[in-house]
């Protein structure tokens, strides 16, 4: 789509350029992740795992805004692939807990490494301090919306 082809009225409304910008990040998104063999969750699950330890399945939706079955389904894929291990949670044996285990790290490090190159190829036209910009505001604007936003409505909160 041309994007200078739209109505005035659109185009000179911000969310239908972050809409069209996040249908194209998307769409790149999930080509390159599947020249991978994985999902663009994936990355952000395996991501967590990496960051902040072992999880259970819930607190890794909580994070990511995953609902459950989402996650249930994307660690059944991640566990297949041998890049997530399952066990009970030592502080809570009722409970799973999941860890990344080297193949999912190796897997970590393309994903990142193709994400960086997505960025680049999506952002090609801005600096880097517009890029800085961009990504100050718009985190701002993810930052405010999810502190307006009652817990019940948040993505990942339902059933």
């Amino acid at each position: 789509m041309d994007f200078t082809e739209a109505p005035a009225r659109l185009r000179a409304l911000p969310s239908y350029a972050i809409t069209l910008t996040a249908a194209q990040a998307g769409q790149l998104a999930t080509d390159r992740v599947a020249r991978l063999g994985a999902s663009k969750a994936a990355y952000g699950m395996l991501a967590v795992l990496d960051e902040f330890g072992p999880s259970s399945q819930a607190d890794l939706g909580r994070r990511l805004g995953m609902d459950r079955r989402s996650v249930s389904d994307e660690t059944a894929g991640l566990e297949r692939g041998g890049l997530v291990s399952r066990g009970p949670d030592p502080a809570d044996p009722r409970r799973n807990r999941l860890e990344i285990t080297q193949a999912g790290l190796a897997l970590l490090a393309e994903l990142e490494d193709s994400f960086k190159a997505m960025q680049d190829e999506l952002f090609a036209m801005l600096s880097a301090k517009d890029r800085a910009e961009l990504n100050r505001l718009l985190s701002l604007m993810v930052a405010s919306a999810s502190a307006s936003t009652p817990a019940s409505a948040r993505p990942g909160r339902g059933r």
